[in-house]
């Protein structure tokens, strides 16, 4: 549902469960798959109002719900909810896809790029038919039905070894912590974070200690502040060793197939295909 209240509301984060993502994601892609396929089915020829006005107006349901299981995911991220992520992830990244290759959408948002002239758009409007245009082009809704079929496949492996990476990393920031034991370790922090520390330490049964854990909220300002450049090196050290043990065959996985991705769709390298959209645009320059 649209989130109650002023200024576009606020979501009822008082009334989620984590066993509620699931049926609402599916029922929000449902939702726009209803809405995309009412584009598709118009017997009116491709405007910029009835193809990318609609379309940029399509899912709002679901990117509520997306909205939401991304702060989730990146907040709250407990076992239950890594559960649904690794479900949920390689789903998603099947719904992407078959937005971006459905033959006739993409026809539709064709006819209205190559008529945008003549059509004399309004800056905004030409500039939001160019974002779909680059979106659909760079995602490989042109490629022949063997070669989007592949690119699917690699989509949702990448989506599930994302996933994989962020909770193994994930699981050290719950794990890892520098204990501090003395008051001069606290040299340089300001009030508020030695409570916190000493929160810490305290919830883990550390009776006069001072906890800095492997989060960007507890080392991230210990980095900032603390005098003691011995036990700033440590915090580093931690805060960078992330994933360490754990994540090198997924990032060699995660390699090979964005390099196999970027030749499918037409470019030299991952690098060559992330640029060309930034404004950079080649990494030489």
């Amino acid at each position: 549902a649209p989130y109650a209240g002023d200024n576009g509301g606020v979501p009822a984060f008082d009334k989620f469960k984590t066993a509620d993502f699931k049926p609402a994601m599916l029922k929000g892609m449902e939702m726009k798959r209803a809405e995309i396929q009412a584009i598709v089915d118009s017997k009116d020829a491709p405007t910029f109002a009835n193809t990318i006005e609609a379309l940029e107006d399509s899912g709002r349901a679901y990117y509520r719900v997306s909205t939401i299981f991304g702060i989730y995911t990146s907040t709250m991220n407990d076992k239950a909810m890594q559960n649904v992520e690794t479900e949920m992830a390689p789903l998603q990244a099947a719904f992407n896809d078959e937005t971006i290759q459905n033959d006739k959408l993409f026809a539709r948002v064709k006819t209205v790029y190559d008529g945008r002239e003549a059509a004399k758009l309004e800056p905004d409007q030409a500039r939001l038919l160019e974002v779909y245009w680059r979106l659909f082009t760079r995602n490989g809704a042109a490629l022949n039905a063997a070669d989007k079929a592949k690119l699917k496949e690699i989509n949702g492996k990448l989506a599930t070894l994302y996933t994989t990476f962020g909770q193994n990393q994930h699981e050290d920031e719950e794990k890892q912590t520098v204990v501090l034991d003395k008051e001069a370790d606290l040299a340089g922090l300001p009030d508020e974070l030695e409570a916190s520390a000493k929160q810490a330490a305290e919830a883990k049964g550390m009776k006069d200690k001072w906890l800095i854990s492997n989060t960007r909220s507890s080392a991230e300002p210990y980095l900032t502040y603390a005098s003691d450049r011995a036990l700033r090196e440590k915090v580093w050290k931690m805060w960078i060793s992330r994933g360490e043990t754990t994540n090198g065959p997924v990032i060699s996985n995660i390699l090979a197939l964005r390099a196999e991705k970027a030749k499918l769709l037409g470019f030299a390298s991952h690098a060559h295909w992330i640029i060309d959209d930034n404004m950079a645009k080649t990494p030489d320059a």
